[in-house]
């Protein structure tokens, strides 16, 4: 329908008879007119692009995966209640020590919750789980030899009592178990990413931070914005996105023209 032909009083009564809004000026109205003829008009099916699209926004912005379940799952998730486990210890080591070593014991604590926070994820079966594991205990077992000599929350030597060979030792087994999944598994055996309960803290986090804090890659989406241009073979209105130029196909007459 020619919309453009039609006064603004016309335009408004037939948004009324549609039960649409009937503010703002002509330009405004046909375009509300003409949203309303899309709405009502049969779409066509979703091209597999969309449907990707679609599937990545269910899956949280991330490609659905496939996740298979088999003995070397089992082992990486018992091997992540083992990392739970011994976070709790080491932080509970930590807190222990704290009434006379704080700074010590804060970054004992801080190891202990890396524990923590990568074990669970390992038992979910993330890949960055094991990942923040291993970057855990390499830390870990660095801070380890540089106080074996103190009775420190940081360190297993204890004072010397055990010698630097038994923390090496652990510290190198630990590694090892860690590390052996994350090479030899395959990769439909770990679930690739992170979980969007991450996603939603870390956003939450976003919002009450005076620092930006960057998810994903950081590129703001366009706002689809369109203007009402007339054809120039039959005059009707129709909408292009603002700042398009090429070429467009109007709707009523079915001619192309070139728009600049």
């Amino acid at each position: 329908m020619d919309y453009d032909s039609l006064t603004l009083l016309d335009l408004k009564t037939m948004c009324k008879e549609r039960g649409l809004r009937v503010s703002g000026n002509k330009a405004e109205v046909v375009i509300r007119l003409m949203e309303d003829d899309e709405s009502k008009s049969p779409q066509p099916a979703p091209s597999p692009q969309q449907v990707q699209l679609s599937q990545q926004q269910m899956y949280g912005g991330q490609q659905p995966q496939i996740f298979i379940t088999n003995n070397t799952t089992n082992v990486v998730q018992i091997t992540g209640i083992g990392i739970v486990m011994y976070g709790f210890f080491r932080a509970a080591v930590a807190i222990l020590f704290s009434e006379w070593q704080a700074e010590e014991s804060f970054f004992a604590l801080v190891i202990g919750i890396a524990y923590i926070f990568g074990g669970i994820l390992s038992v979910q079966g993330y890949r960055i789980g094991l990942q923040i594991t291993l970057i855990t205990l390499i830390i870990s077992g660095m801070l380890s030899l540089a106080y074996h000599d103190e009775v420190s929350p940081l360190s297993v030597g204890m004072g010397g009592i055990w010698p630097v060979e038994l923390s090496l030792v652990c510290s190198g087994f630990c590694i090892l178990v860690v590390a052996m999944p994350l090479f030899t598994a395959a990769p439909s055996n770990f679930r690739e990413g992170t979980p969007n309960y991450l996603r939603t803290a870390v956003n939450m986090a976003d919002f009450v931070s005076p620092v930006p804090l960057v998810w994903g890659d950081g590129k703001n989406e366009d706002i689809d914005v369109k203007v009402v241009i007339n054809c120039v073979h039959c005059d009707s209105p129709l909408k292009v996105p603002q700042g398009y130029s090429g070429n467009v196909k109007c709707p009523s007459c079915g001619e192309k023209f070139q728009v600049k």
